[in-house]
């Protein structure tokens, strides 16, 4: 049996598992946790910090009883789509929430408009919480989302899980056995290449609001900058022994391609070594894409957004990631693993880049369906039929 066999084995008992009708039953303890970690979360804690400003529109759980839809945001990114999808939830008559972890709070609360918000302090009393309709976050394995998960299986309340980005659906590069996108009972992804790749029951596509945005910007008709981004996204100890070998790999390529090279660096990419720092960019991906001659990347959803930017894209794998979102060259991209065929294809992108997004077009679409109702309110309005059903 290989590794793909073996985890959709996996993830085919898993689903069975979390049947909503399982075993798993809400205890005195927080739910996700075993006893050890719960012991040392009941422990005294020290005497806190004046909690900022920001903190003020927050209750904790028990202090609000009716939660509506309960949205958890873990990213920036995440507070950006799920508060857009409040916003449509509010404006057909759904009341919404949020639960937010406190390390996030600062980074996200401006997208969350004047719903309700729930603090998700460390220890905090995760079964005390309100009473919700249906249970939203954009990943369903993290450390801070599947605890909720956990409890709405326990008390046979819907969950939904809306897909981030481009995902390892399989785990081929992660090194771990996450099985992302089954613990929910509903699914809602961005398009049919999430359709193939989840193969599963209960799929809604509703497309991605901010890949949407960035397509609806258009692609930036003024005169580039010379640079080529190198997306540096090697996090959560995915393959990151490999990632200065592939940044020095890029760099050269650029410079003989006659680019100036900048590292774009994921937040949670480690810090770089002297020899790299110099070309690391503080400005944000989104404002250098579109002004950009083309982007170098592995793995990860800037791809489709450098394609709605109209901005050239080189998959560069010098060191073999196994996931098969790009491993098959498209006009869209090409594959390579060189120095050398990486200098090659930039050159040949750059030089062809006017006609890059109309090329790259089918390719964007079947990763995020548009159509020409928003992707907010596709999503609020598939809530609304799942907590119909």
């Amino acid at each position: 049996m290989d590794a793909k066999d073996f985890l959709e084995r996996a993830g085919r008992f898993a689903q069975k598992a979390l049947d909503p009708k399982g075993p798993i039953k809400a205890g005195k303890r927080r739910l996700g946790f075993d006893d050890s970690e719960a012991a040392e979360e009941t422990a005294p804690s020290e005497p806190s910090a004046p909690r900022p400003k920001v903190f003020d529109a927050y209750t904790r759980p028990g202090e609000l009883k009716e939660l509506g839809v309960l949205l958890m945001p873990l990213a920036e990114y995440h507070g950006e789509e799920l508060g857009a999808v409040a916003d449509a939830l509010g404006k057909r008559g759904q009341p919404a929430s949020f639960l937010v972890e406190q390390d996030h709070v600062e980074v996200i609360d401006k997208y969350l408009g004047d719903h309700p918000r729930i603090l998700a302090e460390p220890g905090y009393d995760l079964p005390a919480i309100g009473t919700f309709d249906v249970f939203v976050a954009m990943n369903d394995w993290g450390k801070f989302s599947r605890p909720v998960y956990d409890l709405a299986r326990a008390r046979a309340v819907t969950s939904v899980a809306k897909v981030e980005g481009v995902q390892d659906f399989t785990d081929v590069d992660t090194g771990r056995i996450r099985l992302p996108y089954l613990a929910a009972d509903h699914v809602l992804v961005q398009g049919q290449n999430d359709i193939d790749a989840l193969n599963r029951k209960n799929l809604h596509i509703v497309g991605n609001a901010n890949m949407e945005a960035a397509w609806n910007a258009g692609p930036y008709l003024g005169q580039r900058n010379g640079e080529v981004i190198i997306n540096s996204n090697f996090t959560y100890g995915v393959l990151t022994e490999a990632r200065d070998s592939f940044l020095e790999s890029a760099i050269a390529a650029i410079e003989a391609a006659g680019f100036t090279p900048v590292i774009s660096q994921h937040p949670a990419d480690h810090e770089l070594p002297e020899s790299l720092a110099s070309y690391r960019t503080e400005r944000s991906m989104s404002s250098i894409l579109p002004v950009a001659e083309a982007v170098v990347t592995r793995f990860s959803t800037v791809p489709f957004e450098a394609i709605a930017y109209g901005t050239p894209f080189v998959y560069f794998n010098p060191h073999h990631e196994k996931v098969p979102t790009f491993r098959t060259p498209d006009p869209a991209f090409e594959h390579v693993h060189t120095v050398e065929d990486l200098t090659a294809a930039l050159q040949r992108y750059i030089e062809d880049r006017d006609t890059y997004r109309d090329v790259a077009e089918p390719y964007f679409r079947a990763q995020i369906d548009m159509t020409g109702t928003p992707s907010a309110e596709r999503t609020a309005a598939a809530i609304i039929e799942i907590l119909k059903s």
